[in-house]
């Protein structure tokens, strides 16, 4: 509620503030982190900065702390860009879709980070992929594992996306899982990781 409060007298007082990018001088639309920014900023440089956040959180192992903020932080951005979206002075096509296409961005983002710590583990499965184009099944073996997903090797190429059935060799335990990453290991081999669909800490 005290969030809504601070919004609505953002919105209230706005256009008496200036964009802080330097040298810019439009009116602020919407505010992020303290900073308030123009349209063309605020879809620009604000934007950017949680790409490049998101894009360092990828990189670096997993850290609980930094998720959060990063989850935090695109929240509020997705937010403002949703209140844009329905403002009528931003009813134009091309601005419309240019936030529509930032937020689905900042959806898809928050959907593919990891939310637990992986670790190293070998562990035998069944892998399999049932599509009504191609079905396939493999033996293969984790390379990591999370409480809620795992990475995996796999021969076959499988979009981001894509669901896969998981069947644990020592257990006999089946999970579904989504594709949330598909790349080539530095051995050349294929890799996936997934996000379990249906089960919770299947890796116990």
């Amino acid at each position: 509620m005290e969030g809504q409060i601070e919004e609505l007298g953002f919105q209230q007082t706005c256009e008496d503030h200036p964009c802080n990018v330097e040298n810019c001088g439009e009116r602020a639309v919407a505010k992020l982190d303290m900073r308030e920014f123009c349209l063309d900023h605020f879809l620009g440089v604000s934007f950017q900065e949680i790409r490049a956040h998101y894009d360092g959180l990828k990189s670096q192992p997993y850290d609980s702390t930094a998720m959060s903020s990063f989850r935090e932080l695109s929240s509020i951005w997705a937010h403002q860009a949703e209140r844009l979206v329905e403002e009528a002075r931003f009813a134009d096509e091309d601005t419309k879709g240019r936030l529509l296409e930032a937020l689905l961005w900042v959806s898809q983002a928050g959907k593919s980070l990891r939310r637990s710590p992986r670790v190293p583990a070998a562990i035998g499965v069944w892998l399999r992929r049932e599509d009504a184009r191609r079905t396939w099944e493999e033996d293969t073996w984790t390379r990591t594992v999370s409480r809620h997903g795992a990475g995996f090797v796999c021969r076959h190429p499988v979009e981001m996306g894509g669901r896969v059935v998981i069947t644990r060799k020592d257990k006999g335990m089946r999970a579904e899982a989504r594709v949330v990453y598909s790349r080539m290991t530095p051995e050349g081999r294929r890799e996936i990781g997934v996000e379990m669909i249906d089960r919770d800490n299947f890796w116990e």
